[in-house]
């Protein structure tokens, strides 16, 4: 396999889960970690000429649950 993007998701104040996606395009959800593991791995992953994502906000505004809107009779 071989991958070139990571994508990192904030899940609550300390945890983040990462997203590794390989050549053909799918994604695989790769691990969740620690602030200071995630700082190491996105530089890591920079220095290897990765992309490197947060996609918080997006999955953020993806999640949000719109008002139910009522019928007008």
């Amino acid at each position: 396999m071989y991958y070139k993007r990571m994508a990192y998701c904030q899940i609550d104040e300390t945890r983040y889960v990462t997203y590794i996606f390989p050549k053909w395009g799918k994604y695989l959800r790769y691990k969740i970690l620690t602030q200071q593991e995630l700082e190491l791995a996105v530089s890591k992953c920079k220095l290897a000429g990765w992309k490197v994502s947060n996609v918080t906000k997006l999955t953020n505004k993806m999640l949000e649950i719109q008002p139910q809107r009522t019928a007008k009779s």
